[in-house]
């Protein structure tokens, strides 16, 4: 699966990604001691991101609440997800 992290035009930030999860996301969490991503499933499941956010990106995301998860094929999209955006330490939620 290929997935990135953009902000689109109208300020939001997004992640995009080109094949269909097993599950439906209801959150991203964010976990701050290691500045990694992954997505968390109604069914309990996790998917986490390969990916350690910049200096500039952990301060970015320690000031987000929410994400779009949209699901792009031929670079149109075909199904998204307005998600909470969780802030992690230790595998647990922090404010």
């Amino acid at each position: 699966m290929n997935i990135g992290l953009v902000v689109n035009a109208r300020g939001k930030l997004c992640l995009v990604h080109d094949e269909p999860f097993e599950a439906t996301p209801l959150w991203v969490g964010y976990h701050v001691d290691r500045r990694q991503l992954e997505i968390i499933f109604d069914t309990g499941a996790t998917y986490p991101i390969n990916w350690e956010a910049t200096d500039e990106m952990d301060i970015y995301l320690n000031k987000t609440n929410k994400i779009l998860i949209i699901r792009m094929e031929d670079r149109k999209p075909i199904e998204g997800f307005d998600t909470s955006f969780l802030r992690l330490k230790n595998g647990k939620t922090i404010e």
